[in-house]
């Protein structure tokens, strides 16, 4: 274990346990597990937005989704908003929480269990924010300004409208942006023979930016006895990375390299609900998202110049209906959902005008797929819910272009979760799932890199992997926070990890594949504790910290090693401080050093982020007014990307070098200024 990671845990444990006395502060317990707390719950922190509500809510970690998952059902993170899940796939929920203020939510209440009316997703608990009614203007402007030690600056500029009449209420928001990489800089990136000896050695830059237009708006009014939810996104974003090798020894060499990638999603959705019966309840939404991606990487060294082109479009179309059934004893859940999804992709790549050719460079899938579930939840006493469910998934994969394939699927996913809430202060939970991964289009379709030399084939052979996952929880109220620890097991069939490639001409291409079963344990931490209780009035410790261990038998040598990708140690640190008679607030934040690893057919690659340090004050000098003064990475942390380049495949052959590249974007400094009005 990482020394440094296990010495936080261990304090952070400590310090709960010092703090395990304290008593409960107020909080309103609703029926069907759900937990209400009031907007003046948070008042001693100042938050400013809602994301600075959500991050204190006792027994909550806020967790994304993934974006990327084809369909609705687990694509959305742990929050609602006004009882809806956020309406786009392509914004993260930290960037849409954070527009919403802080003084327009009325409350937020903890769910933790699908009797309280809502689908749960798969997650044991959620955080609906809540957001106050009136008939007024409201709003937010924001202005941002960072500087790099590099010379590359991140400035922004954004703003929301809302307006509420009645029950119907529009909201607007737009944005202008750019964002740099601070994982990506400057610095060195050497080769060495196996025994040390230096093979090149070259000044290396790298620095990494995308600057981002956004407009979204939404609409909501009622309709025929219930509600009907109308919204809209347009995103556009233009990425660059402008690579430069300085090649000093063994002779002088340039090496120059850029990527250009320009992106266009737009997204549009419909849902309407409304109420059936006394305890009844339909939701029906339908989606629509368009994507397109325009790439071009060049690279030039002496008489070689290497050119990739890649063109890629996408769709994707659902419609889902769900019932809802309450009940004292007993509430259920019963629901479709339907989904096209389609991806066009044209890779070419030429060496001094010359095509090279490439696997599943010019393909299209299309994927047509339906789910069918059903959940039930049981509540035989106050302090004990049972909740079952089941999910059956259907889909058919046709691709064609260059590489033909037909494939249908169908698989079942099962879910139990049981939990007990012996104590005010007390809550046990112990869950039982199985998942079955979905196929990842890219991985269909080959993708070469010219800034690391690597290309990686698509595979129309890939089968989905499944897992199934045992879960026990403990969390434990402390005063105003609280402690959660969890610990689980994942039993993986047909993993998908890296397997050669091979064409007809005998050479070999790293590429997503199958490799068989694996395991993987976890055991996670998660800390909210305010000091008040022990007389340090203001300060809040917070902090996440998972351990985790997985195996498998890798295809190439034999041997049992971690899942590619899997880190073993994951863990931050923070301190705040709040003097809201002042109007400040400052806060320190420590993130543990990360380590991962691929096991590539014909490398190792470890890429590590070193452990960093990112400090704040913030100032409010009236109600709307938000001074907020940020530095990041005070440490001047490196991200260091090591790799074993094997001379064939690993297993058979020996190292012909290694690779070390180390990176640092330096520290640097920002301002943001936010101004709300109305509510």
């Amino acid at each position: 274990m990482n020394y440094r990671a296990s010495r936080a845990l261990c304090c952070m444990l400590s310090l709960s346990a010092l703090l395990a006395a304290a008593p409960l502060s107020a909080q309103t317990a609703g029926n069907a597990g759900v937990t209400s707390y009031a907007a003046d719950f948070f008042a001693r922190s100042q938050p400013t937005t809602a994301y600075d509500m959500v991050v204190l809510l006792p027994g909550f970690r806020l967790q994304e989704g993934n974006s990327e998952v084809r369909g609705y059902s687990g694509s959305g993170g742990n929050v609602l908003i006004d009882g809806q899940r956020p309406a786009s796939k392509e914004e993260t929920l930290e960037a849409i929480l954070k527009r919403i203020p802080a003084r327009s939510v009325d409350h937020i209440e903890l769910v933790r269990s699908s009797a309280a009316g809502f689908d749960m997703q798969g997650y044991p608990v959620l955080a609906n924010i809540v957001r106050a009614k009136g008939g007024r203007l409201s709003g937010r402007l924001e202005g941002e300004y960072a500087n790099f030690a590099h010379g590359y600056s991140a400035p922004r500029v954004a703003g929301t409208l809302n307006f509420q009449a009645g029950d119907k209420v529009i909201e607007l928001q737009a944005a202008r942006y750019r964002v740099i990489d601070d994982e990506h800089g400057f610095g060195i990136r050497n080769r060495y023979a196996p025994d040390g000896t230096p093979l090149r050695l070259t000044d290396y830059a790298q620095p990494e930016g995308t600057s981002y237009t956004e407009f979204s708006g939404s609409y909501r009014q009622p309709l025929f006895g219930g509600t009907l939810r109308a919204n809209g996104l347009f995103k556009s974003s233009q990425m660059f990375a402008d690579v430069r090798h300085d090649i000093y020894y063994p002779a002088d060499a340039l090496i120059l390299a850029t990527e250009r990638n320009n992106e266009r999603a737009t997204e549009g959705q419909l849902q309407y609900s409304r109420g059936l019966g006394v305890r009844g309840t339909v939701e029906l939404l339908a989606i629509r998202r368009d994507h397109r991606l325009h790439g071009v990487d060049t690279s030039t060294e002496e008489d070689l110049r290497e050119v990739n082109a890649t063109d890629t479009t996408g769709s994707e179309t659902i419609l889902r209906g769900v019932i809802r059934r309450q009940g004292k004893l007993l509430s259920l859940d019963v629901g479709a959902e339907g989904a096209q999804n389609i991806l066009d992709s044209h890779v070419a790549l030429s060496e001094n005008g010359v095509e090279v050719p490439l696997p599943a460079d010019d393909v299209r899938i299309e994927e047509k797929r339906a789910e069918f579930f059903v959940t039930g939840t049981w509540r035989p006493a106050t302090d004990l819910s049972v909740e079952t469910g089941l999910r059956y998934e259907i889909s058919r994969l046709t691709q064609t272009g260059d590489s033909q394939l037909t494939k249908s699927l169908s698989y079942w996913k099962p879910r139990l979760l049981v939990s007990y809430t012996p104590t005010p202060k007390d809550r046990f939970r112990l869950q039982i799932e199985r998942e079955v991964g979905q196929l990842d289009f890219e991985d269909f379709v080959s993708s070469p890199s010219l800034t690391s030399g690597t290309i990686s084939a698509g595979n129309k052979n890939l089968e989905p992997d499944s897992l199934v996952r045992y879960e026990a929880a403990w969390e434990r109220r402390i005063g105003d926070g609280s402690v959660v620890i969890a610990a689980r097991h994942e039993a993986v069939s047909n993993l998908v990890d890296r397997i050669p490639i091979f064409l007809e001409d005998g050479s070999a291409f790293d590429s997503a594949g199958n490799i068989g079963s694996a395991t993987r344990d976890e055991v996670e931490l998660n800390l909210n504790l305010p000091l008040d209780r022990i007389g340090l009035t203001g300060l809040t410790v917070k902090g996440n910290g998972l351990l985790r261990r997985s195996r498998v038998r890798d295809p190439l040598t034999g041997d049992k090693r971690r899942i590619s990708g899997d880190r073993p140690v994951e863990a931050d640190v923070s301190l705040t401080y709040d003097l809201p008679q002042y109007g400040l607030r400052t806060g320190v934040n420590y993130i543990v050093r990360k380590t991962e690893t691929s096991f590539k057919v014909d490398e190792i690659e470890e890429d590590i982020d070193s452990g960093r340090i990112d400090a704040f004050v913030e100032y409010k000098p009236g109600s709307r007014w938000t001074l907020r003064c940020f530095a990041k990475n005070l440490t001047n942390s490196p991200t260091v990307r090591r790799r074993e380049v094997y001379s064939a495949l690993r297993g058979t052959s020996t190292i012909d070098y290694r690779e070390v590249r180390s990176l640092r974007s330096g520290r640097y400094f920002g301002v943001n200024l936010q101004w709300n009005f109305g509510r």
